[in-house]
């Protein structure tokens, strides 16, 4: 077992925008929206609140994705990002198919696809001897851009249970 933690600020890159919008199947927007926060602060959703299906947004046609991007707010992958996230323990959490549709509704876009829901919340965040965070709404820290190595201090929590999940 590694005692190497590794953190990453991938969720604050603009460019992960997915550029289609979920399909209301389940829940309103609203909801959704609240749905898609509670996800992004590393809780487990059941799976139908997931993106499922999703549609480009018309003129704005989708040439390539990132390895991870969003879908109105939940972490998606593609295959290859879905291969490396596969060889970690991902707890209770997941990764379940994401269907992705031009903006006609009916001609998909080539993946496959997958909607990341995370498996457990750690509480291993040191503040007293972490610098370069900032704090955010919902009482939450997130690292800067600008974070060095050694910046963020987890105790031993971290390298307890799954190893790969929300913080």
């Amino acid at each position: 077992m590694s005692d190497t933690v590794y953190l990453s600020v991938a969720l604050q890159e603009v460019q992960i925008t997915s550029g289609c919008q979920m399909e209301d199947r389940v829940v309103p927007s609203s909801q959704r929206s609240q749905n898609a926060l509670a996800h992004l602060c590393g809780q487990m959703l059941t799976p139908d609140l997931l993106p499922q299906r999703a549609i480009e947004d018309r003129g704005r046609p989708v040439r390539s994705l990132p390895a991870l991007f969003m879908v109105n707010g939940f972490l998606c992958v593609t295959e290859k990002a879905a291969q490396v996230l596969r060889d970690h323990d991902l707890g209770q959490g997941g990764l379940y198919p994401l269907e992705l549709f031009r903006s006609d509704g009916q001609t998909p876009i080539p993946g496959p696809f997958w909607a990341l829901n995370f498996g457990e919340k750690k509480s291993a965040l040191n503040l007293a001897e972490s610098k370069g965070l900032e704090h955010s709404p919902q009482d939450r820290f997130s690292p800067s851009l600008l974070i060095q190595p050694d910046d963020v201090a987890v105790t031993a929590a971290a390298l307890q249970g799954q190893t790969f999940g929300g913080m």
